[in-house]
């Protein structure tokens, strides 16, 4: 007890041990080896004078016993589902629970009678069996922390400057509103410009604008909606504006992803540092102070720019706000549109009620009044309040006049169905000239330009302030590069940052930059759901403001704290486990992105999805976040093949445990995914690439081995095969998902495997173009998760609105389509088909022509959704219709405004 407390260990109790005198492949140890089935911490209590050990905190089947001899998706499973069948004192109960668990789950027997109330004094190791002894063991556990030994020296500093974090973004976390909700920054009241030399839609600038005014912003990136594009534009404009700005991650390819594209764009625009890193995909490691080195060089031996900042910020300026005006352009025309529509069905549904056809009511209008007059005169008899009688009377002297005597039988009731339809007749004649003139084509070419000098004005601005600045701080940057290898040099890292402000780290390295409050003015953090909320504390206080990315609906942080310690260190610290669940703070259970989206209160949603075929990406956008994301992925010229987008691949097989590690494998899919591999590389083209991804360690390692032999060295990345935990971030082509689950698998683990919908989102959403999932289908039943089900249903052609377009029940009572559809009938020579998906997309209508071209038809319904703004709703009509083009000589799409649909012709202009 005394050594625990010295070397500020944890006391554990556990019980039975287990003897283990052969690895699970049957290779004999040299010695014996044991440990405890089950744990439980114990404390020091001072009795009556008597020192006793008193336990607390949860029973824990002991977790590396656990991963040795089950694996580790079979321990992570038993972590999850066991919860004692006793309490204390039930002892009998114990030991019954114990055999159980020792049978069903480690296949491992008790070597004698399991007496908890009557221990032996040692553990038996005569007997040659392996098992269980009812021996019970005391041991110390050492907290490993090693590996964020940095994290822990910056605490240590921040510790002692606790009153500097008020100036820090890391307030923001406080639970005490006054501290949380600060003043805005001075930055705020000044007008953002945005800088964005890659593409930028609406939500992703809002997030822009928001990191750059507020303390804290946090964003949900979904797969596939460019959240690397986003940081790179962001970073461009933090620099641009004058501003330090640091790209942080838990996730090393996270942080090199974006990294790589502002080398790509600018080279030494953002400079990635850190130790050196973990073997990479390719195996190979980089040492990232030698990366920082080459940049800086590079920096130093820059020139002034040819153009000056001055002249490049007034050219993006000017740029931006033609881009506004097209804007202002697409916004007028989706209201006009939409008055339109408006008042065509304002004029069908009053024609309706009068008894006549909307033709027929325009030619009895006088030609000469103004009609918004005359409607206004006509509700004026409607609303007065004389006597009913005389009104009645005046009502029916209008109809007359207009020829509408026995158009009703209540003439005030008429008058007020003629008032709604002059109206609605005014408003169709003064828009319907600039409705008619609306020319789809014009409008998208001249966005779709102005985007272009955006994007070539604001990289032109943000190479123009790095040269400058890296000239300007020549002598800074020199400074740090000579100082002594190994010698302190935070205060030439702190001065550099005036000449190379862009810096990308992972966040256990980022003591490569001094524990200074606000050093940097803005920290992005990407992939934030899977960096524990503590690796983060340092870098949100070496920042004025942060932009913390992630998605709870993708892989979490994984915590190698185990419930008891966390247990032991909140009571410590004198924290309550409800508290720290209602501010979201908990370590195992919550990551940096849940803290901070508990701080602000909410997320920022990157909604456009451009990655996947749209029949997978409906299936991830309903599955995961409800509906709420646009696909508007575009798979003309990927490589493909002449299969569905998904498909499932029915495999029945048995599921064993690999004799190494313990992890599940099944020989028959194994087997079906090397034929399968090898055909699709026959039949894709060289610069197709192909994923397989499994929830096993074991599965994916025998497949590493079996396929080993079909990389080629002139294309080293084309197939690749991964756990899903490998897979986060990447794509592939062809993507195909084994399942492993058959015969001789428990039920329990896949209940485990069908809970776990982080696990299905990742392995789905990194198809491009086709996903193949490979399974005993009989396994997996609506009673199995609602992925599964999705899955198999869209393999079969049953669900999905991508894969069944219009054709539904819901369709059929859809006025809007309707009338398209008749309207659309009419053209001689010409037939019409509903529920035709084109380029993955689904469409409302496809025209096949007499030449046997088709013309695909979108139907405009106007904009109704408060959401968004009426730019943004054509500029989507008018990107969808793009992707529905077949290309020169091909298809042309075409998008129908609906309120053509209501043009009878007959209007008087």
């Amino acid at each position: 007890m005394q050594a625990a407390a010295e070397q500020e260990a944890e006391l554990w109790a556990g019980y039975p041990a287990v003897l283990l005198d052969a690895s699970r492949d049957g290779r004999t140890h040299a010695r014996h080896r044991f440990a405890p089935l089950l744990v439980r911490r114990v404390e020091t209590v001072h009795t009556d004078g008597e020192v006793r050990l008193k336990p607390y905190g949860p029973v824990l089947p002991h977790p590396r016993l656990a991963r040795t001899h089950l694996g580790e998706e079979q321990a992570a499973q038993l972590a999850e589902d066991y919860y004692p069948q006793w309490q204390r004192g039930q002892h009998g109960m114990m030991a019954d629970d114990i055999g159980v668990l020792l049978r069903n789950d480690y296949g491992l027997a008790a070597t004698e009678e399991l007496r908890p109330d009557r221990l032996a004094p040692s553990i038996d190791v005569r007997t040659p069996l392996q098992g269980a002894r009812n021996a019970a063991v005391l041991f110390l556990a050492e907290p490993e922390t090693s590996y964020a030994s940095g994290v822990l020296k910056d605490f240590d500093r921040i510790s002692g400057k606790t009153e500097k974090i008020g100036g820090t973004v890391l307030a923001a976390l406080s639970p005490i509103p006054a501290e949380r909700n600060s003043p805005a920054d001075a930055t705020a009241s000044s007008p953002v410009q945005l800088v964005t030399p890659l593409p930028c839609n609406e939500a992703q600038a809002a997030v822009i604008r928001s990191a750059m005014t507020r303390r804290l912003t946090t964003a949900t990136g979904p797969p596939g909606t460019g959240k690397s594009q986003l940081v790179t534009n962001t970073v461009a404009t933090a620099v641009a504006a004058g501003q330090r700005v640091l790209v942080a991650s838990t996730n090393n390819e996270a942080v090199n992803e974006v990294w790589e594209r502002c080398e790509q764009l600018i080279p030494g625009s953002l400079i990635r540092t850190g130790s050196t890193s973990s073997p990479g995909r390719d195996g190979r490691k980089t040492d990232y102070r030698k990366v920082e080195h080459a940049a800086l060089s590079r920096l130093q031996q820059s020139n002034v720019a040819s153009a000056t900042v001055a002249t490049t910020r007034m050219d993006t300026r000017i740029a931006v706000e033609a881009l506004e005006r097209e804007r202002n352009v697409l916004a007028e025309t989706a209201r006009t549109e939409s008055w339109m529509l408006r008042a065509g069905e304002a004029r069908e549904e009053n024609a309706a009620r009068l008894g006549m056809s909307v033709a027929d009511l325009v030619g009895l209008l006088p030609t000469t009044t103004d009609l918004a007059q005359l409607a206004r005169k006509i509700e004026r008899r409607v609303q007065s309040r004389m006597p009913a009688r005389l009104r009645a009377w005046r009502c029916r002297r209008l109809l007359k006049s207009l020829h509408l005597t026995a158009s009703t039988c209540d003439p005030v009731e008429g008058c007020q169905s003629v008032a709604a339809f002059v109206a609605a007749e005014s408003q169709w004649r003064e828009h319907i000239n600039a409705a008619a003139a609306i020319d789809d084509e014009t409008l998208s070419n001249n966005f779709t330009e102005a985007e272009r000098r955006v994007r070539e004005a604001s990289l032109e601005l943000w190479r123009s302030v790095v040269s400058d600045t890296a000239f300007r701080g020549k002598k800074r940057i020199c400074d740090l590069l000579s100082a002594p290898p190994g010698a302190p040099d935070w205060p030439a890292v702190s001065r550099v940052l005036d000449a190379a402000p862009a810096w990308a780290v992972t966040s256990l390295s980022a003591r490569r930059f001094p524990t200074d409050p606000a050093l940097f003015d803005l920290v992005v953090v990407d992939e934030a759901s899977q960096c524990a909320i503590a690796h983060i504390l340092p870098l949100l206080y070496r920042a004025r403001r942060a932009l913390v990315i992630g998605d709870a609906m993708q892989l979490p942080h994984i915590s190698k704290l185990e419930p008891s310690r966390e247990a032991g260190l909140r009571r410590d610290a004198g924290l309550r486990a409800d508290w720290l669940e209602q501010h979201r703070l908990a370590h195992r259970r919550h990551s940096a992105f849940h803290a901070a989206e508990n701080a602000t209160g909410s997320a920022l949603l990157l909604d456009e999805h451009f990655r996947c075929h749209p029949e997978i990406a409906s299936l991830a956008n309903e599955l995961f976040y409800d509906g709420a994301l646009t696909v508007l992925t575009d798979i003309r010229g990927r490589p493909s093949l002449d299969r569905p987008a998904v498909a499932w691949v029915d495999v029945r097989g048995s599921a064993v445990r690999e004799s190494r590690t313990g992890s599940w494998m099944n020989d028959a899919e194994i087997a079906t995914v090397e034929g399968f591999v090898r055909g699709r590389l026959r039949d894709l083209p060289p610069e197709a690439t192909i994923g397989v991804v499994t929830p096993f360690k074991g599965q994916a390692e025998e497949l590493r081995r079996r396929l080993r032999g079909l990389h080629d060295p002139a294309t080293p990345d084309r197939l690749r095969i991964g756990t899903v935990h490998t897979f986060q971030g990447g794509e592939r082509d062809l993507m195909v998902f084994s399942l492993v689950v058959g015969e001789g698998m428990p039920s329990s683990s896949v209940g485990w495997v069908s809970r776990q919908l982080n696990l299905w989102n990742v392995a789905i959403t990194r198809a491009r173009s086709h996903l193949i999932v490979l399974g005993d289908i009989s396994r997996w039943q609506d009673k199995d998760g609602v992925v599964a089900t999705a899955l198999r249903e869209a393999a079969e052609g049953s669900g999905g609105a991508e894969s069944t377009g219009a054709d539904s029940t819901a369709d059929a009572q859809d006025e809007l389509l309707k009338r398209l559809y008749e309207q659309l009938s009419t053209v001689s020579g010409e037939s019409v088909a509903l529920g035709v998906p084109v380029h993955g997309h689904s469409v409302d209508a496809v025209v096949r022509q007499a030449d046997g071209t088709r013309r695909p038809i979108l139907l405009d319904r106007g904009h109704h959704d408060e959401n968004i703004d009426s730019s943004r709703h054509l500029r989507l009509m008018l990107h969808r219709t793009r992707l529905l083009d077949d290309g020169a000589g091909g298809s042309q799409a075409e998008r129908r405004p609906a309120w053509r649909l209501f043009d009878t012709g007959s209007t008087q202009q």
